[in-house]
């Protein structure tokens, strides 16, 4: 019997096809032109993401949560958590397929069902001040007879938890914020996984305490290792882990910022590339 392979999640960059489900995502988007501009997508594709998401995590246990809220409707927060399974809920009967079949009232409907969520959701969606101001969306398209499409193109989306687990579900909303991020605004940017890992393991590392000293001029040789217990430790080469001249900079509101610049490719394997950190003032 071949022994299980252990891998740091941290590091595992094995590929996940996440294309059908953003494919399908994009095709709906494409119902909003019109009404939205292309780079205005993002303000109902988001949220609807995240709604569907939610609602498919709920589901198994989203009866009993209802029948809960039915008989005790100040049931404590913290114990409907333990109900539904997740540090939310939603106790409205309404889902986004059960939308679909009151057309006449779907934007009443709707906003009667993003109400039912736990406070925590609720800001995230609904707040103006705080989170993502959904309920303005909601009108403008029902305004624009494009709710109810966008609505049932969402509620057919499989994205449960038990076939779509956490990893997956972050590459599928990483490539939704790539593909927005194309036509960004000044001020919106995307970093990529890749800088992120990078950035992650410099400022946690040994010995990076003084790493935002003022004046602080920094080389650090990486050397990275991937403990798999079937075969020995692998040397991954940094310029596998980040593109060639590739530069990301982590901004600050502080006039600190930390800019991490990767040199070209090594062309030797006997030398470790390097990566420069330069603290500027």
């Amino acid at each position: 019997m071949p022994e299980k392979k252990v891998v740091d999640v941290m590091w595992d960059d094995s590929p996940v096809d996440v294309s059908a489900e953003v494919n399908f995502i994009w095709s709906i988007a494409n119902k909003l032109r019109g009404p939205y501009r292309s780079d205005k997508y993002k303000d109902v594709i988001i949220p609807m993401t995240i709604i569907r998401r939610f609602e498919c995590a709920l589901a198994p246990t989203k009866q009993k949560v209802v029948d809960q809220f039915k008989a005790n409707p100040n049931f404590p927060a913290k114990a409907m958590y333990r109900i539904s399974g997740f540090q939310f809920y939603n106790t409205s009967e309404f889902d986004l397929a059960e939308l679909v079949n009151d057309a006449d009232h779907i934007a009443a409907n709707f906003k009667s069902y993003l109400q039912g969520f736990s406070a925590n959701v609720l800001e995230i969606l609904m707040s103006k001040e705080r989170g993502l101001n959904f309920g303005e969306e909601i009108d403008k398209m029902d305004k624009n007879n494009r709710l109810l499409s966008v609505v049932k193109a969402f509620s057919e989306l499989d994205l449960d938890p038990r076939t779509i687990d956490n990893v997956k579900m972050g590459y599928i909303f990483e490539d939704l914020i790539r593909k927005f991020s194309e036509n960004a605004e000044a001020g919106d940017h995307y970093t990529g996984r890749d800088i992120i890992k990078l950035m992650v393991n410099i400022l946690l590392a040994e010995g990076c305490d003084d790493i935002f000293d003022d004046g602080k001029v920094i080389t650090i040789l990486i050397r990275l290792v991937v403990r798999v217990v079937c075969c020995p430790p692998a040397l991954i080469l940094l310029n596998a882990i980040i593109p060639r001249q590739m530069c990301a900079c982590s901004g600050r509101k502080s006039t600190r910022n930390l800019t991490l610049c990767a040199l070209p490719k090594c062309s030797s394997r006997d030398r470790m590339p390097k990566i420069s950190a330069i603290r500027t003032p």
